[in-house]
């Protein structure tokens, strides 16, 4: 009962939190002045992310005490996992994509400026993941499983994505980063993924054409149906795999291991 309460509180403090930082950024952004709106609204972003982060942190440290520290193990830069990774992403798309059509389309706005462009691909995914998988990954820990961490995380990453078939999408992304994260023992591990990820989604939205996107044009094709089946067997193998992984992370936690020792057995000594 006390972690379940614990667990309440963690979600409500880190919930107000971010709903603060949404409200207060747009006023803060308003009072400066020498800006086009596109800029405006990156700075915009930009502090309200930050205004998370920094909250998060501190509620980390005050409420929790900090017990569980950030991977940052060198091993995310392993190309393998990352292509894994991107593979499981790209057929989960496929496989939802009939469902997608069905919710209330999403205003696609591609940018075509250096700045914009980069902020989408490299920046956005930065400050996400230090933010979701780093830090409200790290305080949901602190009374729940690796497994409900994980879930808890991908589901408030999915909730700030505000688009219904968009938020869709983005909890199956923040479910296949947490678990990279958990496996490779390092936060590089879905930064890169995410900006992969940024990148095909960038050059997908750019073949938009007259209201039809590239999952029209692939819907069209006699192969898709092989497609789907070949997405659906690899995003079966990927949740097999996935859960495997957590079952291992939850064990591992129960017996009072460090999570990191997951991805480095053989190193028993180092501290998460």
């Amino acid at each position: 009962m006390k972690n379940f309460l614990l667990t309440a509180r963690n979600i409500i403090a880190l919930s107000l939190i971010c709903i603060v930082a949404t409200l207060i950024s747009p006023p803060i952004m308003a009072l400066v002045g020498g800006i086009d709106n596109e800029m405006r609204s990156i700075a915009t972003t930009t502090l309200m992310m930050l205004l998370m982060i920094v909250g998060v942190v501190v509620y980390d440290r005050v409420a929790c005490g900090a017990q569980h520290k950030t991977m940052l193990r060198f091993a995310g830069f392993n190309p393998t996992t990352l292509l894994w990774g991107l593979l499981l992403i790209i057929s989960v798309s496929v496989i939802i994509a009939p469902l997608m059509r069905l919710l209330p389309e999403d205003s696609r706005v591609v940018p075509d400026q250096v700045i914009p462009v980069l902020y989408i691909i490299v920046a956005a995914p930065i400050f996400e993941e230090l933010l979701f998988r780093a830090k409200i990954f790290s305080v949901l820990r602190s009374t729940l499983s690796p497994a409900w961490a994980a879930i808890l995380s991908s589901l408030m990453f999915s909730v700030m994505h505000g688009n219904l078939a968009v938020s869709l999408d983005a909890f199956f992304v923040g479910i296949i980063l947490s678990y990279i994260y958990i496996l490779k023992g390092s936060l590089f591990a879905p930064i890169l993924l995410h900006i992969m990820n940024n990148i095909v989604a960038y050059v997908m939205m750019s073949f938009s054409y007259q209201d039809r996107v590239i999952e029209d044009y692939i819907g069209d094709l006699p192969m898709f149906s092989l497609i789907y089946v070949g997405a659906s067997l690899i995003a079966l193998l990927g949740a097999i795999h996935l859960v495997v992984t957590l079952h291992k992370a939850n064990r591992l936690v129960a017996k009072g291991g460090q999570l990191i020792e997951l991805s480095q057995p053989s190193k028993k000594g180092d501290e998460e």
